[in-house]
């Protein structure tokens, strides 16, 4: 049985995820996409939903200044880029990444939006197949079908902007953006690995500034806070550590002791950096050894 798994109702019109098998809590399958709009009743709802879990959480959306809830709550660190406009970014952004934004551009790499069609999707498909791990981790789509990607990148049609990175006729990435009032979102963005020296994700970044900026967004937002890999190359594109809460909603008596042991927190969030970062770069080289032979059998297509 998988931690993860997506409740067959919905509460407040928003679908559910549920993780833990013993300890459980339950949030927004969509989160960061979908808020809870009647934070208030949401206890009472998801109890009379017949939902099986412990602990309720949800994030609040950055820039929000409502009341804070009396629940418990943490902090939830997310990767932020203040928006005005392009110019004032590029102007600020250092020399390396303006210059690799410029080398994607002089590699012939155009980007635009783009539409979600079946060559799309067979496009999305081949940059899949590429590698079957990314940053170290097992990579989830490796081996997706072309109509399966096709059926998952039509969630939030309305509210959400394809862009593709083409050279020529072939697609080396793409990006998915989510918009709501204040904020736009990566929701998927990913370069080809075999055009990696080309800076495709480099111009992404500038891409979403510029639509962004154009749509009066305050914030870009990609994903949540992390320090190197990744993380490294959101702080040179100018994005910023903004926290936001995090709260935690007891449903049950075993909730209320969750939340008092602090047993609600991911282990990696209980662990000092002096032990996590060691695991993930074990993490990283046991999946490269596991997935070797599937990455070798990608390449040779």
């Amino acid at each position: 049985m998988p931690d993860l798994f997506t409740m067959a109702c919905s509460v407040q019109g928003k679908e559910l995820a549920v993780s833990g098998r013993v300890l459980r809590t339950v949030r927004l399958r969509h989160e960061w996409c979908d808020f809870v709009p009647a934070p208030l009743r949401i206890a009472d709802d998801l109890r009379a939903a017949g939902v099986r879990a412990d602990v309720f959480t949800f994030v609040q959306e950055i820039g929000d200044a409502d009341p804070e809830f009396e629940w418990t709550k943490g902090d939830a660190a997310a990767a932020v880029l203040p928006l005005t406009t392009h110019q004032r970014w590029w102007t600020e952004l250092g020399f390396k990444p303006r210059n690799k934004v410029r080398k994607a551009q002089k590699s012939g790499i155009d980007v635009r939006l783009a539409r979600l069609d079946d060559a799309f999707a067979r496009g999305v498909e081949a940059i899949y197949a590429e590698t079957p791990v990314k940053q170290g981790r097992k990579f989830a789509h490796f081996g997706q079908s072309a109509a399966a990607i096709k059926a998952e990148l039509a969630s939030f049609a309305d509210h959400s902007l394809l862009v593709g990175a083409y050279l020529g006729p072939e697609l080396v990435g793409f990006m998915k953006l989510f918009v709501s009032e204040r904020v736009l979102r990566t929701i998927h963005i990913i370069g080809s690995t075999k055009h990696r020296e080309k800076c495709v994700m480099d111009a992404f970044i500038s891409k979403a500034v510029e639509l962004g900026c154009a749509r009066g967004c305050s914030y870009l937002h990609y994903g949540s806070w992390t320090e190197g890999g990744i993380g490294t190359f959101r702080e040179k594109h100018g994005f910023e550590r903004r926290v936001t809460n995090r709260y935690f909603v007891p449903l049950t008596l075993r909730g209320h002791v969750m939340l008092a042991l602090s047993l609600h927190q991911p282990l990696r969030d209980r662990l000092p950096r002096t032990v996590v970062n060691p695991l993930r770069d074990l993490r990283a080289r046991w999946n490269a050894l596991r997935y070797s032979g599937a990455k070798t059998a990608a390449e040779a297509q």
